[in-house]
């Protein structure tokens, strides 16, 4: 009880405050790195910040703070967003739905963030799609390894959230993966991404 009249504190101080974005003349809804917004900059100009932070993070090379400092922020911005959907005075559907969209984003963003540095590897593998509508397999090798996951060449089409099977031809080992990225290089080859599932000493 104690906590929440102490929220509720915080809040209202933040609506007596102004909107952070200049020429902005709304009153402030909330409140992320120290900066205030009202509700439709939050869903849009701090949203957009948080967009293109993960997007930086996933071309990028990996650096544990930047990832600890997008994960804490995209924390603050949910706890923020789940607040206003649950404010009596949000009754605008539209506003709701933003809302909820916008969390479920969060929640698969931080899936797709890699959760240890990469290195150039080449382990060959067998690559395996088990579907009764559509099964392959394919000889191939890593371009690069994490722990929790590795870069392929793949001569056949992948969907983004497909599942597929690795087998280490030099030592036998085998795991599922979940592909998290799938796209063609500049010559023409489709490079695809995969998370192990429940795997971390895949690659030793």
């Amino acid at each position: 009880m104690e906590g929440q009249i102490e929220s509720a504190g915080v809040h209202q101080a933040v609506a007596d405050h102004p909107c952070g974005v200049e020429s902005c003349g709304e009153r402030a809804a909330a409140k992320v790195d120290m900066r205030e917004f009202c509700l439709a900059h939050f869903l849009s100009v701090s949203f957009e910040e948080l967009r293109a932070s993960h997007e930086r993070l996933r071309t990028a090379a990996y650096d544990p703070t930047a990832m600890a400092s997008f994960r804490e922020r995209s924390s603050i911005w949910a706890r923020e967003a789940e607040r206003l959907a649950e404010e009596a005075r949000l009754a605008d559907p539209q506003t709701k739905a933003r809302l909820m969209g916008s969390l479920q984003w969060i929640s698969q963003a931080g899936k797709s963030l890699r959760r240890s540095p990469r290195a150039a590897a080449a382990v060959p593998v067998w690559l395996r799609r088990e579907d009764p509508r559509r099964t392959w397999e394919e000889d191939t090798w890593t371009t690069t390894l994490s722990r929790h996951g590795a870069g392929f060449v793949c001569r056949h089409p992948v969907d983004t959230g497909g599942m597929v099977v690795l087998t280490r031809k030099d030592k036998g080992g085998r795991a599922e993966a979940r592909v998290v990225y799938s796209k063609l290089d500049s010559e023409g080859r489709r490079q695809i991404g995969v998370e192990l599932i429940d795997r971390d000493d895949f690659w030793d």
